[in-house]
């Protein structure tokens, strides 16, 4: 009664217009600031709670990606969504501190967050499916708000709680300053741990259970040392709960993978810096997926895929070539029909796991070379010269820019032997601003290049639909006027259709009042592959 009646006059005092603080006032408020375990617990919150605003803001990127892929637009909603959802729980957070002052209301705001995320993944399936409705631009941004939101405003509360919680008015500056610093270490330990150990060694479901439940570490070793056992055994069973939930029906999710409407069940699932790699077996054919993108096939020893064998009528086209060098490995279904012809073949990729996929699950024989590394960067320090070079790298995802640039072409020029060719596939549309993507690549190549030839058998077989967004071979260097005999393995389905002779015949001429040549300094691909994104998925 006697501490609370001083408290009170204490705060009286201080509310008084040029009230003089005592020694006496000034020691008792000083003893109201965190100590011993505490203290601790503060700034652990603090610390984990940073790490976890970056790693729900990364993680979420690969949340989206099977619907929308990895796309400027992606990025642009899970940051905006983030720096939005921070905005306002800065802001709440504070008056609630004001309000209810104290570790106990923070700890309660941590648990609820790590509870708002176990929730955000079990809802992702139906919140993707509704949000893409909204198209590509509206569907991230509502399948951002719907799922990361609530949590990522819970964790802006954090550390106006946390300041108000330290209560250390002696030395406010510093003691703000060092929570703001311990949040900023936690951002870059959650940038470094998502990128270095969550992303490349477990699944998404894995990895968001796993900061759900550091989130909630806090809150339980709170209410242990507060002996509140009863609250501290409800949360651990409600938390082991939710994460043995979410991982059930996480792996139940997982046993399938969605392509073109049609469900695929997963044959394995590799974890890797760029996306989940899916090896699928369906109806007799191999698939690979990366992102909700079909990387290759294999039926029986050949590509199942027909994009592939317009990559090899095109290589081909003088006869066999003695020395291949190709931009992106995926599935290694291309490379390795090239290897069991005698081609010396050198693949540069850099995802060193999809090296792994190809090897074990699709044939990759020891004969290809694989490099592992930035495509770019890795032709500048390579020595030898190709007699053809295959751009490969292009999913119609999202464009690498800096591989389609002027200077990237001007890069392969040193690579490119004598009368060589190079050949690239890439998605794009036939007219308007569907066809801006391939259209300015074209530009581009024949700006360091010359003349460029464009291929499109899919656009034939589709009637020559001119609304139909699809894969193009683009080619400079020149072909021949009659082709060298085809004499590579080919499946079923591409000899039916007669895809071979096809691809010479399907040469095509794109508008080039929207093309822009393509430099380091200026190649937004990236905002204009929506229509590409949506053929590789729908």
């Amino acid at each position: 009664m006697q501490s609370s009646m001083k408290a009170k006059t204490l705060k009286q005092r201080q509310n008084m217009p040029g009230a003089i603080e005592t020694a006496t006032e000034r020691d008792q408020r000083s003893s109201t600031a965190l100590t011993g375990v505490y203290r601790w617990l503060l700034r652990a919150a603090v610390l984990i709670g940073g790490a976890s605003v970056m790693i729900v803001e990364i993680l979420g990127s690969r949340v989206l990606a099977p619907n929308f892929g990895t796309t400027l637009h992606v990025w642009s909603a899970l940051i905006t969504v983030t720096l939005a959802a921070l905005a306002v729980g800065y802001a709440i957070g504070g008056r609630v501190a004001d309000r209810r002052p104290g570790l106990g209301t923070l700890m309660a705001v941590m648990a609820m967050s790590a509870g708002m995320l176990l929730i955000s993944d079990l809802i992702t399936q139906p919140v993707l499916r509704v949000s893409y409705q909204a198209g590509m631009v509206g569907g991230t941004f509502t399948a951002a708000t719907l799922l990361f939101l609530p949590t990522l405003f819970l964790l802006g509360m954090v550390s106006p709680m946390a300041v108000r919680a330290a209560a250390d008015y002696d030395q406010l500056g510093t003691s703000v300053g060092n929570l703001y610093a311990l949040s900023t270490v936690g951002s870059v330990a959650g940038s470094l741990s998502v990128s270095l150990l969550l992303i490349p060694n477990m699944s998404v479901h894995v990895a968001i259970i796993s900061t759900a439940v550091a989130l909630a570490l806090c809150p339980l070793f709170y209410l242990i040392f507060r002996q509140k056992r009863q609250m501290a055994i409800l949360l651990a069973f409600g938390l082991l709960l939710g994460a043995v939930t979410t991982k059930v029906m996480g792996d139940e999710a997982d046993r399938d993978i969605i392509y073109k409407n049609e469900i695929y069940p997963v044959t394995a699932r590799v974890p890797s810096s760029y996306g989940d790699l899916v090896v699928s077996d369906y109806r007799g054919v191999r698939y690979l997926f990366l992102n909700g993108v079909q990387q290759g096939s294999l039926i029986g020893d050949v590509s199942y895929a027909r994009y592939a064998y317009g990559l090899e009528r095109l290589t081909t086209a003088r006869g066999m070539p003695k020395s291949v060098l190709i931009w992106g490995l995926g599935a290694g279904v291309f490379a390795r029909a090239l290897a069991e012809e005698g081609v010396d073949v050198t693949v540069i990729e850099i995802d060193p796991m999809s090296e792994k996929v190809a090897r074990e699950y699709f044939a990759l024989p020891a004969s290809v070379k694989v490099i592992i590394g930035d495509a770019r960067t890795e032709t500048i320090r390579l020595t030898e010269k190709y007699d053809v070079i295959v751009l490969d790298a292009f999913s119609g995802d999202t464009p690498p820019f800096h591989l389609l640039t002027r200077e990237a072409f001007q890069s392969l020029r040193d690579r490119l032997a004598p009368e060589g060719l190079i050949v690239a596939n890439i998605v794009g549309g036939f007219q308007g601003t569907n066809a801006r993507v391939v259209s300015s690549v074209v530009a581009t190549m024949d700006d360091v290049f010359g003349k460029i030839s464009v291929f499109s058998p899919n656009w034939i077989f589709s009637g020559k639909n001119p609304n139909l967004v699809t894969t193009m071979f683009l080619v400079a260097g020149d072909l021949p006027e009659t082709p060298a005999p085809f004499t590579m393995k080919v499946s079923e389905e591409v000899k039916r259709l007669n895809y071979i002779d096809s691809v010479f015949t399907s040469r095509i001429e794109l508008p080039r009042d929207l093309a822009v040549i393509l430099t380091d300094d200026f190649a937004p691909l990236e905002a204009w592959s929506d229509s590409a994104v949506q053929a590789m998925r729908y």
